[in-house]
């Protein structure tokens, strides 16, 4: 896309390539000799607890800049207001100004700048942090130095510059410091960080971040790991960040959350003893994919074995798919022998609150206990899926539509729980019918389906004898809480129509990753499009209402939402555990050029 060229711009570029090639002429001097061929870790010290490292920005750039989808991002109309906007006006000039003194484009620049790699550091020592680059073009490194130095001489700073050991520290901003060591540049917010790196440079007889045994080790599994398209790879220290204090709330043993505690109980009991955490971003034409991978024993399992499974590790069922689906999530929880433990997993404030709800939940299963009787029916086998409505035939409908819901578990003895659990559904509508009466909430109409051997306990909301054919109707009317039974399977369905078909289908299930899966995941961002947009009229109007927007503005926000929703085709989630390592594996799938938004 071209864009205009201001006569001040030209200005402000012109003057910012002759102050950047004069900065540059004043820090030429002859070249150090390398002191010999190193890596980056082999120069950041072994107190290092967090290293990331982009081996080929220039291949990154590359392939974000020629993907399928920019020129669907650049036909946005969105997109041409946003860079015609102030902030992206001046970042503009600021490349073009990058531009003329790099005497190449912005993305050549940027992959010769960074051909020998990338490297990012945090060190525990002291929360220094710095970064270096490898070039195989020290003039160019030279370049950027002196584009650096006249940018901020531009913005009225003075130069200030410091010297260790043979080489110039210029002052960047008040925290961070510049140092070119022959064929790298280093940026570092900490004096003395940056004194060790050149020291190391320079003596290569310290302890280095390469002879850390948890960053070998992690180096070793990343090697192990298929890097086809990895653009990124990164390690944690997790047992130095343990012994320096930092996150103690993260490696407590109890939690405060519960609701944390049944998603990610398993993985930070992992985290409290496992060494490292090691990871990597896959960047291609068909998307982006994260996988983060830590050590694993079972013996660090205790008292989270309602996560991992009691005898051996358990799997996840598979998903549950169903026409127009948004999500589908399916996990290994023994749910009953969590709550039955759960002055193990939780903090004392926790389990109050856990006691409370165990004395209400008894009462209203008439005595039986909650944790054993009720959640004790239940395999460990959890599904949960969304489905978009379908209001097409449906009146009345609600004027915010709403995606449906579903909870699928395995019954151990259908025959005695089935009954008990119909009279308690029985009595739950009941009790939101009383409460209902008293806020003017609308009733709900109890019913019975018989499909086959399947059978629903439904409940459906009574619309106002005038507003029968509304199509405007309060958000309760999105609801029509059921409870099915087939075979072994039960379901709790937040619609009638979603628990209808899952009854009718025992076979509509599929597998996302791996068969050692303790959790797995899938989104669908076309049935999300949909939903937004059909409710497109009401998202304006919030917008309006709540950040002041014209409708103009509104629309445009909405619609520029909606368009980026489309690039995507599906989120994956898989939490994968074997007797040696857990994974957590999370992609994202782009729409291809072929595929309709």
């Amino acid at each position: 896309m071209n864009y205009s060229i201001t006569p001040s711009f030209k200005a402000f570029a012109a003057t910012l390539t002759l102050v950047c090639q004069a900065a540059w002429l004043a820090g030429v001097h002859a070249e150090s000799p390398s002191n010999s061929d190193c890596s980056a870790a082999e120069l950041l010290p072994d107190s290092i607890a967090v290293s990331a490292e982009i081996p080929d920005v220039g291949g990154v750039l590359q392939t974000v800049l020629k993907h399928p989808l920019r020129s669907r991002l650049e036909a946005l109309p969105a997109f041409d207001a946003a860079m015609q906007s102030g902030s992206l006006g001046q970042l503009q000039m600021g490349v073009r100004a990058f531009e003329g003194s790099m005497s190449k484009p912005w993305h050549e620049a940027i992959a010769t700048l960074t051909d020998r790699g990338l490297t990012i550091a945090l060190d525990s020592a002291d929360g220094g942090v710095a970064v270096l680059m490898r070039s195989s073009d020290q003039d160019l490194l030279e370049r950027f130095r002196g584009f650096v130095l006249a940018f901020r001489q531009m913005q009225g700073a003075p130069a200030k510059q410091g010297e260790y050991r043979g080489f110039v520290a210029d002052m960047v901003s008040a925290n961070l410091k510049m140092v070119r060591i022959d064929d790298w540049m280093l940026l570092t917010n900490h004096s003395d960080l940056g004194k060790s790196i050149i020291d190391q440079y320079l003596d290569r007889n310290g302890q280095s971040l390469a002879s850390n045994k948890n960053y070998t080790a992690a180096r070793q599994h990343l090697d192990s790991v298929d890097s086809h398209h990895r653009a990124v790879s990164a390690i944690v220290d997790i047992q130095t960040l343990r012994d320096a204090g930092v996150a103690k709330n993260l490696f407590n043993e109890k939690t405060d959350n519960i609701a944390a505690e049944i998603v990610l109980g398993g993985v930070l009991a992992n985290l409290r003893h496992a060494p490292f955490v090691s990871g990597q971003l896959d960047v291609s034409d068909d998307g982006l994919s994260l996988r983060l991978d830590t050590p694993h024993q079972r013996n660090w399992e205790a008292p989270r074995e309602y996560f991992f499974g009691e005898s051996e590790l358990a799997t996840a069922p598979p998903l549950l798919y169903v026409p127009n689906r948004l999500f589908a999530f399916s996990t290994h929880r023994d749910l009953s022998q969590m709550w039955l433990r759960s002055g193990d997993l939780v903090s004392d404030r926790a389990v109050d609150q856990l006691t409370v709800a165990d004395t209400t939940l008894t009462t209203f299963f008439s005595g039986r206990d909650f944790g054993e009787d009720i959640l004790g029916a239940f395999e460990s086998d959890v599904q949960i899926v969304g489905m978009e409505q379908d209001f097409t035939d449906v009146l009345p409908q609600p004027a915010i539509k709403l995606p449906s819901f579903a909870l699928q578990f395995q019954m151990k003895n259908p025959k005695e729980t089935q009954p008990e659990l119909r009279r308690v559904f029985q009595s739950f509508v009941g009790f939101l019918n009383v409460t209902g009466a008293q806020n003017g909430q609308p009733q709900l109409d109890l019913g019975v389906e018989t499909v086959g051997d399947a059978q629903l306990v439904t409940a459906t909301y009574v619309p106002d004898n005038d507003k029968q054919e509304s199509r405007n109707e309060r958000i309760h009317f999105n609801f029509s809480p059921t409870l099915g039974f087939a075979g072994q399977r039960i379901i709790f369905s937040s619609s009638t129509s979603l628990a209808r078909t899952l009854i009718s289908d025992d076979t509509s299930n599929e597998k996302v990753g791996g068969e050692q899966s303790n959790t797995r995941g899938k989104f669908e961002a076309a049935t999300l499009k949909r939903i937004l947009d059909a409710n497109r009229s009401q998202l304006i109007a919030n917008s309006m209402l709540e950040k002041g927007h014209s409708k103009e503005a509104a629309v445009g926000e909405i619609s520029l939402l909606l368009e980026l929703v489309g690039l995507i085709r599906d989120v994956r989630l898989n939490l994968d555990i074997n007797d040696s390592h857990m994974t957590l594996r999370v992609g994202v799938d782009v729409q291809a050029d072929s595929e309709t938004p």
